[in-house]
């Protein structure tokens, strides 16, 4: 599959009610960024996408951020300081394992789904929604 055909295929329906599912829970923030441009370095350009959308003003620094490059079939996720006292690099490197082989089977909005659930639960344990919590950033799925 191509990155077009990758970028067609993904249920944004599907991905944005996992991130309202997921945010349900918590105050933590998810987002999914889809660039179809070709990237060499997922990671420094998740970081780029991350200040330009502003995610790094949650009132407790708790976003998380998903970016996906298909044409360079590579992806990022990188996430606040304040999630990151909690969730230490083996976590995020299951989460990475676990994307890269649902993207190789082809199941590309399931594995995107699956990681939110599995961020959203570990966000839940530490920033539970409260009662007055508001959603501090939009649910869709980004793409340029």
């Amino acid at each position: 599959m191509n990155a077009d055909q990758f970028i067609a295929t993904i249920e944004d329906e599907q991905v944005i009610r996992a991130i309202q599912s997921a945010e349900a829970r918590t105050s933590g923030e998810l987002r999914v960024f889809v660039t179809d441009k070709f990237v060499e370095d997922p990671l420094a350009e998740a970081w780029k996408t991350f200040a330009r959308l502003n995610m790094q003003e949650t009132a407790q620094r708790n976003a998380v951020l998903l970016f996906v490059g298909p044409k360079a079939r590579k992806f990022a996720i990188v996430a606040d300081e304040g999630i990151h006292r909690f969730c230490k690099e083996a976590f995020w490197g299951q989460l990475a394992q676990q994307l890269s082989e649902g993207f190789k089977a082809g199941d590309y909005t399931g594995s995107l789904v699956r990681l939110i659930e599995d961020i959203g639960r570990e966000l839940a344990a530490h920033f539970p929604r409260s009662e007055n919590d508001v959603n501090e950033l939009p649910d869709e799925v980004l793409r340029d």
